[in-house]
């Protein structure tokens, strides 16, 4: 873990320099509010660094939350809220053999945060 961790803020280092208070990351995902956010922090923390906020902004883009008031109306009807069937009720083409592969549901998520901002 300490080794994943120590190449981990060394990529993290080439984009953002932590001393500068305004230079951050946004951790953005698809139900990223609840789940990984959590979990960075808390990898962080095991890795006896308290620093997170000196990486990344306190406040994530949240796309599963971003689209809930999208789909504020219909909502009931859908089978589930999961990152496929959000991207298909608003519209976002997926191709079913590509999900679950990191790299597609980046671009789907990327996809459902233009649609949501307006972008």
């Amino acid at each position: 873990m300490a080794t994943v961790y120590a190449e981990f803020v060394k990529m993290l280092g080439k984009y953002v320099d932590k001393f500068d208070k305004k230079d951050k990351f946004y951790l953005c995902g698809f139900n990223n509010a609840s789940f990984d956010n959590q979990f960075l922090r808390a990898f962080f923390k095991q890795n006896e660094d308290n620093y997170f906020g000196s990486w990344f902004w306190a406040n994530c883009l949240d796309t599963y939350v971003l689209a809930t008031p999208k789909l504020f109306d219909v909502r009931s009807t859908m089978a589930n809220f999961k990152l496929a069937t959000v991207c298909r009720q608003l519209g976002i083409e997926v191709e079913d053999e590509k999900l679950h592969d990191a790299q597609y549901d980046i671009f789907l998520t990327r996809q459902l945060y233009l649609k949501c901002s307006g972008l």
